[in-house]
């Protein structure tokens, strides 16, 4: 999960759409999935950081499957820290060899600044 903000950041598109390949990923209602997946994030360092805090993951199917929430912190780093936005992502992983994915991520912004 903190690969992921870190790849928003970092403007990293493949990083961020490798670690997202296999999910649909739903921003404001939008459904975006497979190689669309990485047009969601601007190449290049972004004048941002992603804070990611208060996870909670709880397995489903047998631990399988696990459900994530995290809220998340997004400050604007273009001068002086500002907050941006503040929400929560809530996510599903499968347990796929060896290593979790990614199958759902949505992120729901609470508020905008």
């Amino acid at each position: 999960m903190l690969n992921r903000a870190r790849a928003v950041d970092e403007g990293n598109r493949s990083v961020f759409s490798d670690l997202l390949r296999d999910a649909v990923v739903v921003i404001r209602g939008r459904q975006v999935t497979g190689p669309a997946i990485g047009d969601l994030i601007a190449e290049g360092t972004q004048p941002t950081r992603h804070l990611v805090t208060n996870t909670r993951i709880v397995p489903v199917d047998d631990g399988t499957d696990v459900e994530a929430e995290s809220y998340f912190t997004l400050l604007s780093t273009g001068g002086p820290p500002q907050m941006a936005a503040f929400g929560r992502y809530r996510d599903r992983l499968v347990r796929r060899g060896g290593r979790w994915s990614f199958v759902r991520h949505e992120v729901v912004v609470d508020q905008n600044t």
